[in-house]
């Protein structure tokens, strides 16, 4: 019986300590708290492709309309789904193949809270503060990430005067950012 026993208690060990370390690290060095959150939420969510059903596409697609990425809202991941997925992966600098992972949910989590943060009328005030009180602007109040992962929303200005005067009054495209940039595209 002691011989068994100790054959039974190393491999116990060794299985409990293999097991351990396949577990996901997070390091709370590099990361805030609410980071953490929104990875360890993205990392329990079903990978979701053209074909998929479920609670979790309808999930997704709420969340793709609520970030202006517009879409039906039926648990069908069809192909306007899939479009809508990889526009927001072109324009949040992630591989574009309409499959829904971890890193596309965690874009998707990040981009909501980010919203909150950073609202398309903070922008038009960065903008107005740049580029004058006499300028409109517009665009479809989608939050794009550029490739050095910092958040924008692409804006057109437009001057009112040209427009009262029955132009289109356009000045441009202008990238405006959280910290207060104005960068015409």
């Amino acid at each position: 019986m002691k011989r068994k026993l100790l054959a039974v208690v190393p491999t116990v060990a060794l299985v409990a300590t293999t097991l351990g370390m396949g577990a996901p690290i997070t390091h709370a060095s590099s990361k805030d708290t609410q980071s953490q959150k929104i990875e360890a939420k993205a990392e329990t969510r079903p990978t979701l492709r053209k074909g998929s059903r479920s609670s979790y596409v309808r999930d997704l697609q709420q969340s793709l309309k609520d970030v202006k990425y517009d879409t039906g809202v039926d648990g069908i991941f069809g192909t306007q789904t899939q479009n809508r997925v990889r526009e927001f992966q072109v324009d949040h600098n992630l591989y574009s193949d309409g499959i829904v992972g971890p890193l596309t949910w965690a874009a998707l989590d990040e981009n909501k809270v980010e919203r909150t943060q950073f609202t398309v009328n903070d922008a038009i005030t960065f903008g107005k503060k740049k580029l004058g009180n006499n300028i409109v602007f517009g665009g479809d109040g989608r939050l794009l990430k550029d490739d050095q992962k910092q958040s924008y929303y692409s804006l057109r200005a437009a001057n009112k005067d040209w427009m009262d005067q029955g132009g289109t009054g356009t000045i441009g495209w202008f990238h405006i950012y959280k910290d207060g940039r104005v960068v015409e595209e």
